[in-house]
């Protein structure tokens, strides 16, 4: 007999989470103190006094004294046991009515496919699909159909990520070795930093505001996320003194100058220095570019990812674009990945991608040979019938104004 639980103990939930095959960060109870903005309940349903489902739900004010809420990656439950699944949505239903709650949004973990970019088109749909759409539509939820664009659903349809592997390098494409290769050829330094540095990733992550024309989080969050999962916050920064390899180049090419005025060598040998001196040359163009703005040691490429359960996500990353061309991202993915397998965690979330997945994310993440993970969806649950339509509106305004 199934019972539906008011007031999850945070501690219970979590438990129940990090050991569900749906576990998801979003779905974590110290989530709610990230979008402290919201308030929040987490409830559940037990079956023989165990718990057999469960969810953070975040509740959001609205006028009138109305609410709505949501409830990220979740709830956290069998999808198949259609009795469960009628069961936990019709209590949901039931018990948001005393929030004065129009509809709830939800958007369950579930992965319906995954595959290679290459693979889209050879890989179909996992065979419980329907199934546990009409599950779902059985306990009056309302699927919001197989969307493409990230703008249309709160939480990315799309992710791609990376399962842990024995040996990183060989999973990776090779010009992504190469890469990372010539990022240390750079002495480009990758290391893990404390809450204290929250104020230069913030700065990292103006600057890539300012480059893709769009609004991100400010050093406030940033620092609430260190601070609410403190040792499974993980943040790197990437930095580089330009001026190393400044000197580097010159006195090289000033050896290759030397060297190509000796008499004594051979074609082949004039034909690779010449390459080298060209490939420098080219090296020295761009270098002494930043060279104009950078003369010190300077922090340029930044991640903040939080580890959940067995997943690790990464939730926000940024560089200066000025120093593209010493490839920090690459290597800052290699230390990254090692670093979390090291861990124990057995995958690497990169983030969302368009559903198209003929955007520039897509392609770069690509190149690590990075899963396409396709979820099953958003979903609406209607509690107040009369005014839902009228509440899927001021949703979509909310919305706009950011979750």
């Amino acid at each position: 007999m199934f019972i539906f639980k008011e007031n999850i103990e945070p501690n219970q939930h979590d438990e129940f989470v990090k050991n569900h095959p749906l576990c998801a960060l979003l779905q974590s109870s110290s989530w709610a103190s990230v979008k402290d903005n919201w308030d929040h309940a987490i409830v559940g349903v037990e079956e023989d006094g165990q718990l057999v489902g469960s969810s953070l739900v975040l509740i959001k004010r609205l006028p009138f004294s109305l609410t709505m809420m949501y409830i990220p990656r979740g709830p956290i439950m069998d999808y198949e046991n259609k009795e469960l699944v009628r069961f936990y949505l019709n209590s949901l239903s039931t018990w948001a009515k005393k929030y004065h709650c129009l509809f709830i949004k939800f958007d369950p973990g579930i992965r319906i496919r995954e595959f290679l970019v290459k693979d889209k088109d050879k890989t179909a749909y996992a065979d419980n699909t329907q199934e546990i759409i009409h599950n779902i539509e059985n306990g009056g939820g309302r699927h919001l159909g197989f969307t493409l664009d990230m703008k249309d659903t709160v939480q990315p349809r799309f992710q791609m990520g990376v399962h842990k592997v024995d040996d990183f390098a060989k999973y990776v494409q090779k010009d992504v070795r190469k890469s990372k290769n010539a990022a240390l050829r750079k002495h480009v330094e990758v290391k893990r930093y404390g809450i204290e540095m929250v104020d230069v990733f913030s700065d990292i992550m103006h600057l890539t505001e300012i480059r893709k024309g769009v609004a991100l989080r400010n050093r406030e969050y940033f620092k609430k996320l260190m601070e609410v999962y403190q040792d499974d916050a993980y943040l790197f920064l990437c930095s580089v003194d330009p001026t190393i390899r400044g000197h580097e180049v010159q006195e090289r090419l000033s050896e290759i100058e030397k060297e190509l005025s000796q008499d004594n060598l051979s074609l082949n040998q004039i034909d690779r220095l010449q390459i080298d001196q060209k490939n420098l040359t080219e090296e020295w163009k761009s270098l002494e570019e930043v060279l104009k703005k950078y003369d010190s040691n300077t922090y340029i490429a930044g991640a903040l990812m939080i580890g959940y359960g067995k997943t690790v996500e990464m939730l926000y990353a940024g560089m200066n674009e000025d120093f593209k061309s010493f490839k920090p991202q690459f290597l800052s993915h290699f230390i990254r990945f090692q670093f979390v397998f090291d861990q124990g965690y057995e995958y690497a979330c990169m983030g969302g991608v368009e559903g198209t997945l003929d955007d520039g994310l897509t392609g770069y993440k690509s190149k690590f040979n990075a899963l396409v993970s396709e979820y099953i969806g958003e979903f609406d649950l209607p509690v107040n019938h009369l005014l839902y339509r009228l509440s899927r509106l001021a949703y979509t305004i909310r919305k706009k104004r950011r979750l």
